[in-house]
């Protein structure tokens, strides 16, 4: 049985109790959510009604590396579970009722909207978004330009996966035969990294779901020097917007970088980006 299996297995199981509450009524992100479902079999309504929705987050772990994204489990009351596989990475193609899925999207009530290659469409109230793992021992010390041990560990393994000789074009920089281990658990997919070379520094940007101190994050992005080496900087990437990063850790980045300098003379710097979404800068001495 493979994780994936397992997540699937356990979003069934948690929708056992179901539909204790009324429909529409908002759950958790953990637990069932009662909703509005149409099913539609061969161009007739054969579903009309309340369905319990469980959303899942898959990651990288629970795939081999394959694919990030999320299960959502819908049981339909005298028809039995459905799960759809709504996935970003290789081999993650989205299927529903084991089917591969031709069309998934929100209608203007904010529906999701799934039909699959054999006539099947199923609209549902979706639900909460799962909750987002959370990543702040992984992330610790970006906002005082001192990275975790598993951090770095992190950035040396990116280092390695898409290593380039100093004289290489720029462009984009093919990644090696070296997997990118992600230290929260598993193998980062290749399709959430992009690298390109830049003058003497290549520049990897990868895509990341969780939150950092209660900040939702998109991305982080590693810039290093493949002749010689060495960090160059380091950016995490907010979804939220630049007002709320700068209310989070304003005065946190002042003082790090103040007692940095005060105790080592550390030429480390720490700041928030202009612009929007809000973005954590640290940019470390060549």
């Amino acid at each position: 049985m493979t994780r994936l299996h397992s997540v699937i297995i356990a979003a069934m199981i948690a929708l056992c109790p179901l539909l204790a509450a009324g429909a529409g009524q908002a759950r958790a992100p953990d637990l069932p959510f009662a909703g509005g479902c149409d099913l539609v079999k061969a161009g007739k309504l054969s579903y009309r009604g309340t369905c319990a929705v469980l959303r899942t987050k898959v990651t990288a772990e629970d795939t081999s590396g394959r694919c990030t994204g999320e299960v959502i489990t819908v049981k339909i009351p005298g028809r039995g579970e459905a799960n759809l596989l709504r996935g970003v990475g290789k081999d993650c193609a989205s299927q529903f009722l084991d089917s591969p899925v031709t069309f998934i999207g929100e209608d203007s009530e904010g529906w999701l909207v799934v039909s699959t290659e054999a006539g099947k469409v199923l609209r549902f109230e979706p639900g909460p978004e799962p909750g987002l793992p959370v990543l702040d021992g992984f992330l610790a010390g970006m906002d005082s330009c001192t990275p975790s041990e598993a951090l770095k560990t992190f950035f040396e393994n990116l280092s390695d996966s898409y290593a380039t000789p100093p004289d290489a074009p720029d462009g984009p920089v093919a990644a090696t035969e070296t997997p990118v281990i992600w230290p929260p658990g598993g193998l980062l997919a290749p399709e959430l990294v992009a690298a390109q070379k830049v003058g003497p520094r290549v520049q990897i940007d990868v895509a990341l779901q969780g939150n950092y101190l209660g900040l939702p994050v998109a991305r982080v992005q590693y810039d290093y020097r493949p002749e010689g080496g060495g960090f160059l900087e380091q950016s995490l990437v907010f979804e939220s917007p630049r007002a709320e990063v700068v209310a989070r850790f304003g005065a946190a980045i002042d003082q790090a970088e103040r007692t940095l300098r005060a105790e080592t003379g550390d030429r480390n710097r720490a700041y928030i980006a202009e612009g929007e979404p809000g973005r954590l800068v640290c940019v470390f001495p060549e």
